[in-house]
């Protein structure tokens, strides 16, 4: 694996470097008031995503023999424009894939902003074969961040996870070993609060598991995406598992998703208009939250219980405890 830092500075142009910054504070939680927040919360951001995203792209990229720069171009360019608490805010009012020829403002040429789009959309047609391992990647690495960050994070048991899906994810939690290197990563953000700590632990974990579940599968030796099987098992992940077991607890019960956009977006849509693209493109949530209280959309009282709760489980449903 290759070190975030490494990966925003190389091979990037600056304008690009610059922008995947914002990333560091767009994590899907309110995470801002008062007082800047649980500091876990910043384990989440979606500039951890793209580095992972990142180190399996250029992992295939380098198996393949595709060029370092346009593997990690793609690699930022598709996540680069998300808006504050990103999916939790987007739902319904934008659409990440079509405004990336807007976000890039000239800055790029016509074919690669196609390219950029096409991974958002997940449109597989057209797409090079540097895009093609950044979609990979971007697919496969979402179903082991999601579950392994509801374990080590959110403290959910595997138990409580369907057998089926874990199976399919070649994650071995009968294995003492590898719950061990579980606990050890809840340790680290729920009782040390140690995020730096925890994040790269957590990256090679996930890389680590992504590997091995492109490997088991024999999704390594062809092209997946042309693959109807590996749709399947995609399928089988995000509309059987995913959608069931872990984005109610992740997107509702601790991001608050809903009251997100019902309280904090729709007001703030509203209010800036044609203009809501281009800020909320530009704003971190810092920014946000700063607004509608500048504006008074929101009251402080009504910010205050946006607040993330990480510790869901343990409160409310402690009989399903993984710590």
């Amino acid at each position: 694996m290759i070190s975030s830092g490494t990966m925003v500075s190389e091979l990037l142009p600056t304008w690009l470097t610059y922008a995947a910054k914002r990333l560091r504070s767009i994590t899907g939680f309110v995470t801002v008031h008062p007082n800047g927040g649980d500091p876990r919360t910043l384990a989440f951001s979606r500039y951890e995503h793209v580095t992972r995203v990142a180190s399996l792209a250029l992992s295939l990229g380098e198996e393949r023999s595709l060029p370092r720069s346009e593997v990690l171009l793609f690699s930022w360019l598709h996540d680069i424009n998300r808006w504050p608490f990103a999916h939790n805010a987007e739902k319904g009012h934008f659409d990440q894939a079509d405004d990336i020829e807007r976000f890039t403002a000239g800055r790029l040429s016509a074919e690669t902003v196609r390219q950029a789009a096409d991974i958002a959309r997940k449109r597989v047609p057209g797409l090079n074969q540097a895009a093609r391992a950044v979609l990979l990647a971007d697919i496969v690495t979402g179903f082991f961040e999601d579950t392994l960050f509801t374990i080590t994070g959110l403290n959910l048991s595997p138990s409580e996870l369907p057998d089926d899906a874990l199976e399919l994810l070649r994650l071995p939690v009968g294995d003492y070993a590898f719950l061990e290197e579980l606990q050890y990563l809840y340790v680290l953000l729920n009782q040390e609060a140690d995020v730096a700590r925890y994040v790269r632990n957590f990256n090679s974990l996930v890389f680590r598991s992504t590997r091995k579940f492109l490997s088991d599968h024999d999704f390594l030796s062809s092209d997946p995406l042309e693959s109807e099987r590996f749709w399947n098992v995609r399928t089988a992940l995000r509309s059987e598992y995913l959608e069931d077991y872990i984005f109610p607890l992740n997107n509702e019960k601790v991001c608050h998703g809903e009251m997100i956009r019902r309280v904090l977006v729709d007001p703030v849509v509203s209010r800036l208009g044609e203009n809501a693209q281009a800020c909320l493109t530009r704003w971190t949530e810092v920014d946000m939250v700063a607004y509608v209280l500048r504006e008074r959309l929101v009251a402080e009282e009504t910010v205050t219980e946006l607040k993330p709760t990480l510790d869901y489980v343990r409160r409310f449903e402690p009989s399903r405890c993984f710590m």
